[in-house]
């Protein structure tokens, strides 16, 4: 598990998220994997029978947890991530480890991991997400993905500033890493459309407390899997569809 981390997230318009840009450029240097741009984030949500993590935003819990397969890349493919991100009032931490792919396949069909890790820390992390999925009778639910331009604070502070965009969603209909629905990928957006994320440790960079300030922005509780799954159920907000390449 890392170290607590504080996140403050805001719904914003996407002129507000291009001048945003500009102005933190003076106090952040584009991260290592967004050199190119944005870079694609896709994630397998796992739930509880009654859908409890995707609704717990929404109703004001200060205590959840989330947790999710991940991969960056359009459809999924390795390097896979099984993650736990929990959090504690203002405080998130996150528990991580590398799957091997065909473990990952097997998670991805609510089975348990059969490979033996080497290193005794991905065993540990490995155990405590498995005890939260069986503990709470979690089942792989629906991918969402999205574009995300991320930064990394010039100050050597650790602060790390993030906008996603272009949120898109497909239950999971059958099982696997390949097994999307046939329905294709569905737009799970609603405005403002891009999701700003400011993380720090500590207290927040002065550079981040000028950003809130001038430009207004108001935090919010802002989960894009619980978006997506309100989006899906609700059927005609959904703002529009693609199909699965």
């Amino acid at each position: 598990m890392t170290m607590p981390r504080f996140e403050n997230k805001y719904r914003i318009h996407e002129d507000v998220a291009m001048e945003i840009e500009r102005v933190a450029g003076f106090h952040i240097e584009t991260d290592k994997h967004s050199q190119s741009g944005a870079y694609p984030v896709n994630s397998l949500y796992f739930d509880t029978p009654g859908n409890d993590d995707a609704r717990e935003t929404d109703d004001g819990i200060v205590m959840r947890s989330k947790v999710r397969l991940r991969c960056y890349a359009l459809e999924p493919k390795p390097p896979f991530f099984l993650e736990l991100k929990q959090r504690f009032g203002s405080s998130i931490y996150k528990t991580r480890v590398r799957l091997d792919p065909d473990d990952a396949e097997r998670m991805a069909c609510g089975l348990p991991p059969v490979t033996t890790y080497q290193r005794s820390s991905a065993r540990q992390e490995l155990d405590s997400i498995r005890e939260v999925i069986d503990r709470r009778q979690m089942t792989p639910r629906a991918w969402v993905r999205y574009q995300r331009r991320a930064w990394t604070s010039s100050w050597g502070d650790g602060a790390r500033m993030t906008i996603d965009r272009a949120v898109e969603t497909q239950m999971l209909e059958h099982c696997a890493t390949t097994g999307l629905g046939a329905g294709g990928w569905m737009f799970a957006e609603s405005d403002p459309r891009a999701v700003l994320e400011l993380k720090f440790f500590g207290s927040a960079p002065r550079w981040m407390q000028s950003l809130a300030y001038d430009f207004e922005l108001e935090r919010t509780s802002c989960s894009k899997y619980g978006m997506s799954l309100c989006l899906v159920e609700s059927g005609p907000m959904i703002s529009g569809q693609v199909q699965a390449s």
